[in-house]
């Protein structure tokens, strides 16, 4: 009960970030959300055994986030990683004095930035360009990622027979996977039927398998995370869910999809 209170609480208000939010909203928002789930994927690094290095890690996916608003992609992509890179190679040998597990230290911080921050500052970017077909095209993501999550732990606990990757996420089955890709698909032929005329049936169809398919690899990435660090949930900030990782999982792969599709469409 407490799971689908929430969602129906965060489901409207999400659509309306993404439809109507300005984009200093939106930027707020994103920040919120990375920071929360940077400082989840900081404690799953840290449960295997990594000492991350904190304060550049949230201090670079927050200047991630506000450089999305600003100018072409891969200007201000490559910028921030060379600068995040000469910072955190600093700070990880006063931090290291010895130099024990810099390296794991190093690295470690360096995923969770770019695993976080990267993927939300890239769904943001789209959202903000001019003429509203970003925002469409973010709000048709999720509804395909919501849709097919929803079909997977539904199919997935009723019906679900074959494990699909017990040593990862025991819970996921092939009755659950079919059933995500199935729904995710029919999902995106409502959307472009009522929303999305700009995207045909064929297109939203095959957009949406793709985005299910990335989504579905970036929950079980996660889950690797937990089972590395011997956890369930990557914290409880979210009631009835889990952690803020645990809900953004799947979209963190489906964003350079997304990405992609908007730049081709665009062009």
């Amino acid at each position: 009960m407490t799971r689908i209170l929430t969602a129906v609480l965060l489901i409207p208000f999400i659509v309306c970030l993404v439809l109507w939010a300005p984009s200093y909203l939106l930027a707020a928002v994103q920040i919120a959300i990375t920071e929360a789930a940077l400082w989840e994927f900081f404690r799953l690094a840290e449960g295997s055994g990594a000492r991350v290095v904190r304060v550049p890690g949230y201090a670079f996916a927050s200047a991630i986030a506000v450089l999305s608003l600003t100018g072409p992609i891969s200007v201000w992509l490559l910028t921030a990683v060379v600068l995040f890179l000469l910072v955190l190679l600093g700070s990880a040998m006063l931090y290291h004095r010895e130099l024990a597990g810099f390296l794991v230290s190093v690295s470690s911080t360096l995923l969770g930035v770019f695993y976080v921050a990267v993927p939300l500052s890239l769904l943001v970017w789209v959202c903000v360009r001019p003429g509203g077909l970003g925002r469409l095209v973010i709000l048709f993501g999720l509804v395909v990622v919501w849709t097919g999550d929803t079909a997977a732990f539904f199919v997935g606990r009723t019906w679900g027979q074959h494990k699909l990757a017990p040593r990862i996420s025991p819970g996921k089955t092939w009755e659950g996977s079919a059933a995500s890709l199935v729904s995710a698909i029919l999902a995106s032929l409502l959307f472009s039927r009522f929303f999305g005329r700009e995207i045909g049936y064929s297109e939203a169809g095959l957009l949406a398998a793709v985005i299910n398919v990335a989504a579905q690899v970036g929950d079980l990435a996660e889950s690797a995370l937990k089972r590395s660090a011997g956890v369930k949930d990557s914290s409880q900030l979210v009631p009835g869910h889990g952690g803020v990782l645990d809900r953004i999982d799947a979209l963190l792969f489906a964003a350079p999809v997304l990405w992609y599709y908007w730049l081709w469409k665009a062009s």
